[in-house]
This record gives C-alpha cells, sequence and structure tokens, in this order.
C-alpha cells in the first residue's frame, strides 16, 4: 500500500467520520482515498480557514475530535484565525496538512512547526511511511489529552512511498473524570458555610460534566442563587435560583448579588475578563475554582481555593459530605426575595424601536427563540449586534456556541457549517451582524452543497456595529464605519439558498413558516436602525 493509503485508512480508525478542508497537493491522495475505500465522508469548503471553523463547531456540537485537511503553503496560512479560535476556545481539532516537496527553495515553503506554535497548537510530524499509522493515532490521543488543536504535517514526498499497513487500535486518549480531593473538598465547604451570601457559578465545563442537577442541588442546600457564564447561557432556565449570565450581560437584579456576594464558586469556568469584569466582578470575595484542568485555575485572577475536579462529580460529593455532617437547607428565603425583584423588573423589560422599516434585534431575537424547534443548535457571530442574540434568544444548553475568544467576527457561519455537518436531525442557527456575515456568507453555498440543515439569520444595520458607536462617542461621523451591502437575500439566492427579508413584524411570519416547513439552508435578513433610535425615523 502507499502511504496515503494507509493514511486514510488511520484517520477512518480512529473516529473521523468527517473531514472538512480543501483540496491540494498535500492531500487529495489521502482525502480521496477516506472517501473511496473507507467510505469517510468529505465537506469541501470554500475557505481553508473555514474549514477549521467547520472542524471547531463539529467538536463543539459533538465532542469528537474535529478534522480538517488543507494543502500546504497559503492553505495553511489561510487557516491562523480560526486556528487560533480553537485553540483558545481548547477545541479539539486536528488540521491535517503536509510539508512541501524537498527542493531547494520552494516557493510555498512554510514552517509548520512554527506556524503551529505561533497560533498555540501542537504540532507533529510523520518522517517514515511506516510511522503513518502510529503518529495519526498519537494525534487524536493528543487532541483529546490535553484539549488543544494538533497541526499533523504528513509531508508531501511520503504519500506515494510505500508504507507497511499496520493495524493501530482505536485510540481514545480522552479524559477520565477527576474526583476531588477529600481534603480540598473540606476546605471549600468550610469557606462556603462561613460566608453570608454564596454564589455559584457555572461554565462550559459543567455543561459538558453533566452538572446542572447535582448543581442545583448544591445551591439549594446553601440557599444559593445561580449563575452561568455566556456559553453556558439557559443551563438553570426556568429555576428559581436562575439569575442568568454573569458579566456585562446581568441584568440589573442579578448585578446587584453580585456585588452583595462575599463567595463565589465556580464549576467549570474560566472566570475570564468577560465573565468578571476583568476580575472587578470578583474583588473581595472568597473564589473557590472547581476544574479538571490545572492549568485552568486561576489563569485570569487569582483564587481562593483551587479544586481540580469535574464539575458534577465535586457538586455531588459537596452535597454528600455536608449530608454526612448534617447540614439541612437554611430555607429559601433568598432565593424568594431575589424572585420577586426579577419579577418585578421583568415587567418592566426593554421599550421596542421596530418600525419605519426596520425590526429590533431583540425583538428579532425573541420571536426567534420562539419559533426554533427544540434541541436546535445556536452559533453566533460576535459584534454589537451579538447582544442582543446573547439576552433575549432562548438556547438549549449544550448546543449553543461562540466562536469570540479571538475577538475575531467572520467565524459564525463557517462554525455553524461544522456544527450543522455533525447534527443534521435538527437545525443548526447561526446569528452574525451583516459585517461577519458578508466575510462568511460564501460558506452557504457549502451548505447548499452538502443539503445541510442550516439557517444564517443576519442582523444587517448596514454598519460595523462597535466602531459606529465608538465613532459616535468620539464625536466623528459614523459613515466611516457604513457600508451599503447588496441584499443579502438576493446574495443568499444566487448561492442556491432560501431567503426571506424581514423588515416589518408581519415578515417574521413569513421566516417562520419557512423554518417550520424544513426549507433549508435558509437565509434570514433582518433590516434593523445603526443608530437605534425610535421608530418613524428612516435610516
Amino acid at each position: 500500500m502507499k502511504t496515503y493509503e494507509v493514511a486514510a485508512a488511520a484517520l477512518s480508525k480512529q473516529g473521523a467520520r468527517t473531514i472538512f478542508g480543501l483540496m491540494g497537493d498535500a492531500n487529495l491522495a489521502y482525502v480521496g482515498a477516506y472517501v473511496e475505500n473507507e467510505g469517510g465522508e468529505f465537506v469541501a469548503a470554500v475557505a481553508e480557514g473555514s474549514a477549521v471553523s467547520m472542524a471547531d463547531g463539529f467538536h463543539r456540537m459533538t465532542g469528537e475530535v474535529g478534522v480538517a485537511s488543507v494543502t500546504h503553503g497559503p492553505a495553511v496560512t489561510n487557516c491562523l484565525t480560526a486556528l487560533t479560535e480553537a485553540v483558545r476556545a481548547r477545541s479539539e481539532v486536528l488540521l491535517i496538512t503536509g510539508g512541501t516537496p524537498d527542493v531547494r527553495h520552494h516557493f510555498q515553503a512554510l514552517d509548520l512547526e512554527g506556524f503551529a506554535r505561533g497560533a498555540g497548537a501542537q504540532y507533529l510530524r510523520v518522517r517514515r511511511p511506516d510511522d503513518a499509522p502510529g503518529d495519526i493515532a498519537q494525534a487524536f490521543v493528543q487532541v483529546r489529552a490535553a484539549g488543544r488543536p494538533l497541526v499533523l504535517d504528513i509531508p508531501y514526498d511520503l504519500l506515494e512511498r510505500p508504507a507497511e499497513h499496520t493495524s493501530v487500535p482505536h485510540a481514545d486518549g480522552g479524559r477520565t473524570k477527576t474526583a476531588p480531593d477529600r481534603d480540598a473538598l473540606d476546605d471549600a465547604l468550610g469557606i462556603l458555610l462561613s460566608t453570608r451570601r454564596p454564589l455559584i457559578l457555572a461554565g462550559r465545563g459543567a455543561v459538558r460534566a453533566g452538572a446542572r442537577d447535582d448543581i442545583l442541588r448544591l445551591a439549594r442546600l446553601l440557599d444559593a442563587p445561580v449563575m452561568t457564564t455566556l456559553l453556558a447561557k439557559d443551563l438553570f432556565h426556568g429555576e428559581p435560583e436562575n439569575l442568568g449570565i454573569h458579566g456585562n450581560l446581568s441584568s440589573g437584579v442579578a448585578a446587584e448579588e453580585i456585588a452583595r456576594a462575599d463567595c463565589v464558586l465556580a464549576f467549570g469556568a474560566s472566570l475570564n475578563t468577560f465573565t468578571t469584569d476583568g476580575n472587578a466582578l470578583l474583588r473581595g470575595k472568597s473564589v473557590i475554582q472547581c476544574d479538571d484542568r490545572v492549568d485552568a485555575v486561576g489563569r485570569f485572577g487569582l483564587v481562593s481555593l483551587a479544586l481540580i475536579a469535574d464539575a458534577g462529580l465535586a457538586a455531588r460529593a459537596m452535597c454528600a459530605r455536608l449530608a454526612e455532617a448534617g447540614h439541612t437547607s437554611p430555607g429559601i428565603r433568598r432565593v424568594t426575595a431575589l424572585q420577586g425583584k426579577l419579577t418585578t423588573a421583568g415587567q418592566r423589560s426593554y421599550r421596542s424601536i421596530t418600525g419605519g422599516g426596520t425590526v429590533d434585534m431583540r425583538d428579532a431575537m425573541k420571536w426567534l427563540g420562539e419559533v426554533l424547534p427544540s434541541g436546535t443548535q445556536v452559533v453566533t457571530d460576535v459584534g454589537r449586534f451579538s447582544f442582543a442574540a446573547w439576552k433575549h434568544l432562548d438556547v438549549t444548553p449544550g448546543r449553543f456556541t461562540v466562536p469570540g475568544t479571538f475577538g475575531s467576527i467572520g467565524l459564525g457561519i463557517g462554525t455553524a457549517v461544522g456544527a450543522a455537518a455533525a447534527r443534521r436531525d435538527v437545525p443548526t442557527v447561526c446569528v452574525a451582524g451583516d459585517g461577519g456575515g458578508m466575510m462568511g456568507i460564501l460558506e452557504l453555498s457549502t451548505a447548499v452543497r452538502y443539503e445541510l440543515p442550516l439557517v444564517v439569520v443576519i442582523l444587517n444595520d448596514n454598519c460595523y456595529g462597535a466602531e459606529y458607536r465608538k465613532l459616535a462617542d468620539l464625536g466623528l461621523n459614523t459613515r466611516h464605519s457604513e457600508v451599503a451591502w447588496p441584499e443579502f437575500g438576493e446574495v443568499g439566492r444566487s448561492l442556491g439558498a432560501q431567503a426571506v427579508t424581514v423588515r416589518e413584524e408581519k415578515d417574521l411570519a413569513v421566516a417562520a413558516e419557512a423554518i417550520a416547513n424544513g426549507t433549508f439552508p435558509l437565509l434570514i435578513e433582518i433590516k434593523a436602525d445603526p443608530a437605534r433610535r425610535r421608530p418613524g425615523k428612516s435610516i
């Protein structure tokens, strides 16, 4: 067998059921063999960076390793932003490429190990044809064990050389659930019981650990409210202890309670600057950080106590330890008082600005949450628009993600295509602004080619929203941030998708019917006012 055939068989053996990418000299042989000989699926993206975003989205929604493959040289450099996003999001992504032919001054030569290092990814090179099966298995092991992307280099010159087809077992390499140390557990409970107003915060790690019910049981034993990070949004939806998102997306009532809290117990939350407002929201409080990764603890600020454990096991052990000690719930006086405040605050809500040919983004997101079927996957891009989605769009915990850890707009649609390819029994919705949407819209054609159940919602205020606001704050002309885009509906239809343009509330019914009928891929453009003015003042 040739090395490329052995590589294709090894990828299939290690559980790669879908590979995202673009073909070129460095990968076309093993990608072709993977499809033809192994029955694998290859999803061809429009751009290499989008292929990495797709692999990232695939992992975020399944927990499986997301695999992307591109050729050498500029194909690799085109992946830098998406790969850096995956690194910072701790996504399990394997990016396969290959060194250029070993000739003097090859025009596409690139230091692949240096590239990987620059993005923060791991690097592994296949050095001999017979090493390919073992090295591919090792790559999967390292990605799973480290929870960090890896760049696998299968040099071009090896691909057509003979290789031994050694059978390498499927390598799991996943992390085992870590139980909490008993002494550390007692120390944590000692801190919690010595404080008067503890608050419990759950992050993405708590969602992945399935820790929801155990955390709620602990909260009830402590009469403590619960909050989440953005990526754990709606984990406690409908529960009386729920105060929503912790950080700059908090409600007024939640913000007041955060300020009064004297202890924060965080499960599977990184406590990054968005969650803690640059650590300001934790200042003066006892902070207990529970995470199954040692390097995640204290990464963004000092903590009082580290509890290295799986979120679910830790919360369950805390409840059991309290029961052993004869601890009983102090009642729900604090939670009841907070619920009363939340009810009063909810009655005031916000003042809609729908009218005059534009729709309030908040209204649009509330509507979207009402019409999407249960279990829908939701991906949001980042930008000024995203606050409307994050605050007003209800989601299914574990099926919501934001490719925004690197602060780049434009990654949303690619990530959503990967999520849609991973799970085709429910719709996947990408909410994007017009700027980021225009960057990624060509990947709508990928969803069309593979008949994916994708809905792209563009909140279009014809500008780069954050820059619009900042220019206005500086007293400068906002026109520098404004863009006269083509009609997104027309662009969507030209790429083969169905499209609906929403200018008034009645147009939402047309979009809702398209979603209900499974008219996918579907693009919905929501016309919005960049200045967020009152109705009747046309733009």
